[in-house]
This record gives C-alpha cells, structure tokens and sequence, in this order.
C-alpha cells in the first residue's frame, strides 16, 4: 500500500505541491509577460508603454504588496494603482465621454508605504485609480488620481457593457492581503494570490474540455437559428460561431460573481443533454426538493439567445450585407433599445439562478442552461481518506495530489457526485468566496480552482 501511494502520483502525472510565491516573483513574470506580445514602444500609439528597470518595478509591486496587508482605522485597503504619465490618460479623447478624466495634485507625492496606506482610503476600488510616475532623477511619485468608472468591472462580474479605455500601461489592483493583479491596460496579464501566481493561461474556461461541452450548446444553437422562419438568407448576416459559448461564459461568470458577492457560498450542478429526466426525477444520487415544471419559463435563455442572434444577424445584414459574419464585439458595440432589453435579461437570469443557491442544497441546470430545480442535495459524500486531483492546467495535464479532508462538506458532496456520474460538471462557491469546478477527468475527480482572473 505504501509503495502504490509513492507512485501514485507519478502514475497520473500529479505533481507535489509548488513553492511559494512573492513579489519579486512577480515582477519576473510580469517582464516575461510583458513582452511577449506587440513591441514595447514608448509613445508609441499601438504599442505597449515601456516598464522601467526591475528595481523600480520591484519597489512598485513590493510597496502594494506590503500595503494589502495593512489596515488604515481597521479597513482593508483594496485599491488600484496605474504607472503613467497625466498626458498618457485618455490620450484620443475618446474617454471623456464615458467619465474617463485625470485630478493631478498640484505637487507630486512620494511613492511609498506611508502614503499609499494614507491616500488608498479616498480612492473607490471600483472607480479610481492612483496615478503613478517614473523618471530616474525622481524615482517614482504620485502625481494624482484617474476616474475610470466602474464598467472595466464587466471583465471580471460578467456583461456585454464597453469599458472606459485605459492607456497599455501597467496597472495593479490590490484586491486583498497579499493579492495582487498585474494588468497592461484592462488586459490581466497574471495575479499574485495565495502564494501562487496565476496568468490566463491557467483559464479552466478556456479549456478544450469546457469547449467542446458548450460546443453541443452551440451546434443546436445554430440549427435552430438557420431554421428560423424569418430567416432571409439574402439579407441575413451571419453569426459567428464563437459568439453563443462567449455568451454562455459571461453567463456563467455572473453567475459566479453574484454568488462569490452573497457571502453564503453555493453550488451548481450542470448535467449533460440527456440526463436531465435522471436528475428530476427520484434517483439514488440527488434529492431534488423543488423541481420546475417543464415549459418555457425554464429554458428561457435559449429563446433569448436566439432572439439576440436574429437582431444581429438583421442589423449587421443590413449594414454590412449577406456575407458579414457577426461575432461578440459586434454584439457589445450594437446600441439598440431592443438588443438592451435582452442583453438585461440575460444577465437579470443570471443573477435569479445565482440567488437560488441561497436556499440549502445545489442548483441544478443542464448544460444548455435550462434550470431543472434548486434545493438538491447529494446522497452522499466523498470518504475522508480519499483524494482528489487539483489541476494546474486547463486540460489538467499537470496536477497535483490533494487530500478530501482538506475541504468541507459541500465540496465532498459534489466529489462524490462527480465520482457517481462522471458526466456531470460541479461549480462551488465557498463563504469565503473560493470557487472550484469539479467533474470527471483523467481517470479521476479532478478540480480547478476559479479566481476573478479565470474571466478575462
């Protein structure tokens, strides 16, 4: 026994557990990251802003890491810092409109624990940033504040809104002790959390396996949209075939964020097409305690979705003619009163499933978002002595060995749910606002864990 759990986990390509993460670490990858992409050109308007040398980027990021684990008059301190010139903001003017604007003190401000820990308190996380310089004669300075607004939110709580435009400079938003997002512009390039650091590439949502699964969605989707009775060829544009899972996500990651924001935790259970009726009804794997009647009301996001793909496809038709094909930028840039409404009730859907995780026991939907019933509870739990796998990859490639016993009771419940049908996708939200999927993969119940950066 003891010889099978040595090799146990070289058997499945599961590796121990990783070394801690700091600061300096994180400026070491943001320089990897930074330059990989478009070159790094000063004043250039394509190009990314230049960083300045790793010291000065060390005392950046060390500075708000210090921070985050301070407390000014007992609050935490969440706030977001961005290393440019008053001039770089808003440099087109295309800003101002969208309440982009720039307060420049009349005196720049050192840039250091002290005053980082006295001005954060007056900058609302959601709204501002500090404006920070870097010039060798000075070192860095504070020179004032950047009103962004608070639809750059979207990338992360879910939406289809345009965000306020930023200059590619780099940010970091400091979102809790030892926490830290390093982004170029709007885009998050990696997040320090935990110990660990974090860079889209670890996106369980990106995923082929995630893919495929919306990839069902998708195909149904788009035979019924060619079968519309309205449909004129002619006239139609087409509708790009990444736009229902792009959909689908920003679906699922307000749904997500509405639940990490209750404060209660939750879980949602997604099954495949096909095993709906097993879950609605009696079975020995889930107690589903209030189960919806089937009609129009349930599936009501596939009438919707198709509803938006029909406006666009007569809109950008019509503008572009028959051989336009429109995808997710178009969907956001289309100002129509009609394309809004849907757009709300889109997003008005998410956040009722997102609050039936309140009552005790899991939502349950299929794959398709069709809401089959809430209050379910799993009949049965994980064995403490047993483990799982958590992925450091999106196709869990890699993956490390990790104990049941480390978790609490709703994650076990869903483990061994995952371990009984091994088709079926898990989404758990803890109180403290962690998040994990959970299903089957590799010979194994394997989980990823799900942070704010998974959504961009």
């Amino acid at each position: 026994m003891l010889f099978f759990s040595f090799l146990y986990p070289f058997l499945f390509n599961i590796l121990p557990s990783m070394v801690h993460k700091y600061p300096k670490d994180l400026v070491f990858e943001l320089l990897s990251l930074w330059r990989f992409g478009s070159p790094a050109l000063e004043d250039s308007e394509v190009g990314y802003k230049k960083l300045p040398d790793f010291d000065a980027l060390d005392e950046l990021v060390s500075t708000c890491y210090q921070v985050s684990q301070m407390q000014e008059e007992a609050r935490g301190l969440r706030f977001r810092i961005m290393l440019c010139e008053p001039e770089d903001v808003d440099r087109d003017g295309q800003g101002e409109p969208k309440g982009l604007f720039t307060l420049v003190f009349s005196e720049s401000r050192p840039y250091n624990v002290y005053e980082l820990l006295k001005l954060s308190p007056s900058t609302d996380y959601n709204n501002s940033l500090i404006g920070i310089r870097y010039r060798p004669s000075e070192g860095l300075q504070i020179w004032g504040l950047i009103h962004s607004g608070s639809k750059w939110m979207h990338a992360i709580h879910g939406g289809s809104k345009q965000a306020t435009p930023l200059p590619s400079a780099l940010g970091i938003n400091v979102v809790g002790a030892g926490r830290l997002i390093v982004c170029r512009g709007q885009e998050i390039l990696a997040q320090l959390s935990g110990g660990a650091i974090i860079s889209p590439a670890m996106n369980v949502f990106q995923s082929q396996w995630v893919a495929e699964r919306f990839g069902r969605v998708r195909d149904e989707l788009a035979l019924l949209h060619e079968q519309n009775p309205n449909t004129i060829k002619s006239q139609w544009a087409g509708i790009d075939s990444s736009f229902v899972p792009t959909l689908y996500l920003q679906f699922f990651k307000h749904v997500i964020s509405t639940v990490r924001r209750s404060g209660h935790g939750g879980t949602i259970i997604s099954v495949p097409a096909g095993m709906e009726e097993l879950v609605a009804n009696d079975n020995p794997y889930i107690d589903l305690k209030y189960r919806f009647a089937e009609d129009w009301a349930r599936n009501q996001l596939k009438k919707i979705v198709l509803k938006i793909m029909e406006v666009m496809a007569k809109k950008y038709g019509k503008l572009h003619g028959p051989d336009y094909t429109a995808g997710w930028k178009d969907y956001v840039s289309l100002q129509t009163e009609e394309l809004a409404q849907l757009d709300e009730r889109i997003f008005k859907f998410a956040r009722f499933i997102a609050r039936l995780t309140g009552v005790d026991g899991a939502v349950v939907i299929t794959e398709g978002l069709e809401l089959i019933g809430f209050g379910a509870i799993i009949q049965g739990t994980m064995a403490m002595g047993g483990s799982v796998a958590l992925a450091l990859d999106p196709e869990a490639v890699r993956r490390q060995v990790e104990l049941v016993e480390s978790v609490g009771t709703r994650h076990r419940s869903l483990y061994y749910l995952c371990d009984k049908l091994q088709d079926v996708l898990g989404i758990v939200v803890s109180q403290d606002a962690k998040a994990r999927v959970i299903t089957w993969s590799r010979d194994i119940v394997t989980c990823w864990d799900v942070i704010p950066i998974d959504f961009t």
